[in-house]
Order: C-alpha cells, then structure tokens, then sequence
C-alpha cells in the first residue's frame, strides 16, 4: 500500500508539472549601445533595448502575465539626479504629457491580445499600445500605455488614461541591476469580461546624461563586465486564470 500511495505521488507529481510547465513559450533580447565594461569610479553612459515575448501552447492564447523580472549584469541606474513624473502625476491627468522634459527613461510598445477571461483557446482581439516609462525616483519607475495612429488597443477602443499607470521598481542585487514589474488586475483586466494575453514588449532604455554640480552623470551606466560578456535574465511568472500558474527564466549575454 506504500509503495503504490508514492507510485500514485510521484505520478500526480509528474503530471503536475506538466501542466504547469505548458502555458507559454518565452523568449527574451536585449542589445546595448556601448560594448564599454566601465567601473564603479568610471561608469560608461549607456541605453539598451530589450524585448520579451511569450507564446501560449496548444492552441491557447498567451497566458496572462503577472510578473516579469530582468536581470542586467554590470548595469546601474541612478534615479536621483534626474527630473521625476510620479504615478499619481500620471494617474490624476490620465495623461502622460504632464511630465517635465528628461522624465522619461524609455519607450516603445507592446503586442497583445484582449480575449476571454475563461476560455484562453478563443481568437480575442489585438491591443498594440505605445508603452512609455518615467523615472519616479530612485528605485521607483512608472509604465503607462498611450495610444497613437501606429499603436491602438481595440481599433482605438481603449483611448490614453482607459487604463492607469502602473509601478516598477528596480534595485542592485550583487553586481545585477533588477528591475520588478507586476501587473495589476487594472492593467490585465482593461475590459469586463476581457483578460489580456501580452505577447511581446518592446522598450528602448535612453542613453541620457546631464551636469550636476559639474560632473555629468548617466541614467543608466556600465560598471562593468562578466569577461567579454554581459549576462542578463527575463523572469516570467503567468498564469490561466483558475488554471495554473509557471515561472519560467530565459537566461542570454550580450558582448561586452
């Protein structure tokens, strides 16, 4: 009976996480524009891209996205010595404009598709919005999603402020930079009935630099390399609602 009980664990087990191991494909990029390692006393000024996408298996759409996490070995940000735009900033103007010029630290968009919130193997519809990131402070960024003529949600459906800014943080853990992003329910459920399933997210990190008591310092610094090479990391953890839950990590370098 003891034996067939761990048999019948193991295999529930077994069968577990295969499940949970089958809700997206994922893939992450990321390029940057110096190949210069820096050091903490002389870090070198730089910007990146970086693109992550998931995939849903068979033949559901992508599960949704609850958290994604990068890790940018070498990197560091430096919050304080530039302009600000806060979350509530954002959030009371329903706009993005409000912000003070220097604010904004990245751009770029997303793709996704809005579709049942129960059934993940239904089409849904696209939703391809600007997303544009502001410096909040040290540690503390802001995403909000703008719509344009190239980039809309719902053929223009989902205006600029239908849906609210949301909060990332980022922190030096070792020598990696890590930036944390949870989406809210706000962001992920825009439309009762409608759950969002983000494909790929594409944002370009500026290369930004200004005097501050006579020095010029970077947004965003190289302090150094792993050899010739800068590892990094995007962390996904999604889900199908009432389903299961994964969290999957696709490890790359880039040259350095």
């Amino acid at each position: 009976m003891r034996r067939l009980t761990a048999v019948t664990a193991v295999a529930v087990l077994v069968l577990a996480a295969t499940a949970y191991a089958a809700i997206n494909t994922y893939s992450a990029h990321m390029s940057f524009t110096s190949r210069q390692a820096g050091t903490r006393a002389k870090p070198v000024p730089i910007g990146y891209t970086e693109t992550v996408a998931a995939a849903g298996t068979n033949g559901n759409r992508a599960g949704v996205q609850k958290v994604i996490s990068t890790k940018i070995y070498g990197l560091v940000e430096d919050g304080r010595d530039f302009p600000t735009c806060s979350l509530a900033q954002i959030a009371n103007a329903k706009n993005d404009t409000v912000c003070p010029k220097g604010s904004e630290v990245a751009t770029g968009y997303i793709t996704a598709t809005l579709g049942s919130a129960t059934d993940f193997k239904a089409p849904g519809q696209a939703c391809d919005p600007q997303l544009d990131v502001w410096n909040s402070g040290p540690g503390k960024l802001t995403f909000f999603f703008v719509d344009t003529a190239a980039h809309q949600c719902l053929g223009g459906a989902l205006k600029t402020g239908s849906t609210g800014p949301y909060p990332a943080t980022y922190r030096e853990v070792g020598k990696y930079l890590v930036f944390r992003v949870a989406t809210p329910n706000y962001i992920n459920y825009p439309v009762p009935g409608l759950v969002g399933s983000l494909e790929s997210e594409h944002l370009t990190y500026f290369k930004q630099t200004r005097k501050v008591h006579g020095r010029t310092v970077a947004i965003s610094s190289s302090i150094g390399c792993m050899g010739h090479k800068r590892p990094y990391s995007a962390t996904f953890t999604s889900t199908i609602p009432g389903a299961s839950t994964e969290t999957a990590t696709v490890s790359k370098t880039a040259p350095c």
